[in-house]
């Protein structure tokens, strides 16, 4: 069995729920079958915020077998979405005794560290630095490009990797999927930047983006200058 911190890692939907019913389902359009459940969220351990308050919601659990539980019985639930529209449904990774409620809790409160150390690990560099100017993006014909503006630095310090030459790198500033989601930066803004490699399909013929440029796609990858010392921990750890 994995731990609580691995399943939370791999789950979008984590709850405490008791069972109600056995081969059922709460989705009209689902029809019952023996490896469904339906559970009554008792406790929100990781869902969607844009689903709202969810407790005392009945939840419709795929299951490898119904028979496996009871009704009455109070789990902890990990699962990925499945249904949201006139009910909800998700797929079951695994679950826990209730018993387990708090350690799970805890792991759902670490994701976000946690995420911002992987993008340590993952960056090409990482700089304590301050943007002195903002180059605002090109012209593109195509409509589906992050029209990636590019930030000039005044680096501090180098964390890990090299310094980039020239000391800039490139952010999304598109208001379309999956651009509208990524970090973006101002003039003046100081702290700690995560740079990547760009994701393959974002590097093209004319394009916004030059090649050879680092890049910023997660909110993780800028960092408040308190967190400095927890990244430099952190990195020296992996020496």
């Amino acid at each position: 069995m994995e731990s609580p911190s691995d399943l939370v890692r791999s789950s979008t939907f984590i709850f405490k729920g008791t069972v109600l019913e056995l081969g059922a389902s709460s989705v009209p359009f689902v029809p019952p079958n023996e490896k469904l459940i339906t559970v009554r969220l008792d406790q929100s351990l990781r869902t969607d915020p844009m689903l709202g308050d969810l407790r005392g919601k009945t939840i419709t659990v795929a299951v490898d077998s119904a028979e496996k539980f009871s009704v009455s019985q109070q789990l902890v639930f990990f699962g990925n979405s499945w249904v949201h529209g006139r009910g909800i449904a998700v797929r079951e990774v695994a679950h826990l005794d209730a018993g387990q409620t708090d350690r799970v809790a805890a792991a759902v409160a670490e994701l976000p560290l946690r995420h911002m150390l992987d993008r340590v690990q993952d960056a090409e560099a990482v700089v304590e630095a301050t943007i002195n100017k903002i180059d605002p993006p090109g012209f593109t014909l195509d409509q589906h490009d992050g029209l990636w503006a590019t930030a000039h630095l005044r680096v501090e310090a180098t964390l890990k990797g090299e310094t980039p030459k020239p000391a800039v790198f490139c952010f999304a500033t598109g208001e379309w999927p999956p651009w509208n989601r990524a970090p973006r930066f101002e003039k003046g803004q100081a702290g700690v930047f995560l740079l990547h490699a760009p994701p393959l399909d974002t590097v093209k013929e004319g394009g916004t983006l030059a090649p050879g440029r680092l890049v910023t796609v997660d909110t993780a990858d800028f960092q408040d200058e308190s967190q400095a010392g927890r990244i430099k921990k952190f990195l020296s750890a992996l020496k």
